[in-house]
């Protein structure tokens, strides 16, 4: 395992090194370790890239955990979710450019509402998206972005604890190839696997 910070980002890689890279984004109050289980899965197959919001949440004098943006996984306060998605587009250029691929993008909660809004605002970088409870942000009419057409990104809604019908159906009329429903990590890995490289 490496570990190398990145700017304001603090990143920790498994798995094959030649192989094509998968960055996993924490929830809220999580830290980068909070998707594990999936990453041994993929590092037989993939570069895989944990990494660590650069917020903190402290209580009582100790660290509580993580966090991408204020504010609700559907709406994110605007100018915490700008920092996050600057770092983020920075780590996704740096990965690509180490690498010469695509980046998919595996996040939980809080991250993977941001992964689905990398993944709209970065698809030339992003081979697929993986979000697992992260719902689609409801308020990007406000943000000062135009995101482009989604041109078939791949895209996996996983439900466990929250619906995401609704941003399954916007996704699909931004013109992403949606699936969801509810799956485990090993299905996951192995809809991970069936990426183009």
């Amino acid at each position: 395992m490496s570990v190398r910070e990145k700017g304001a980002l603090i990143t920790w890689t498994t798995g094959r090194l030649d192989a094509p890279p998968v960055l996993l984004l924490h929830d809220r109050y999580l830290d980068h370790d909070a998707n594990d289980a999936l990453g041994a899965l993929l590092a037989e197959t993939r570069r895989v890239i944990s990494v660590r919001s650069a917020r903190t949440q402290m209580e009582m004098g100790t660290i509580k955990g993580y966090y991408w943006y204020l504010g609700q996984l559907d709406t994110p306060e605007l100018s915490t979710l700008g920092d996050a998605l600057s770092h983020l587009e920075r780590l996704l250029l740096d990965i690509q450019r180490e690498t010469g691929r695509r980046v998919t993008l595996a996040g939980m909660g809080e991250g993977g509402a941001l992964a689905l809004l990398i993944g709209l605002l970065w698809r030339e970088h992003v081979a697929g998206v993986v979000s697992i409870d992260g719902p689609l942000a409801v308020n990007i009419a406000e943000m000062p972005l135009t995101l482009p057409p989604a041109n078939g990104l791949p895209v996996m809604l996983v439900e466990r604890q929250r619906s995401l019908e609704a941003a399954a159906a916007a996704l699909t009329g931004r013109g992403a190839t949606v699936s969801s429903g509810i799956a485990g990590d090993p299905a996951i890995a192995q809809w991970i696997a069936a990426l183009p490289a």
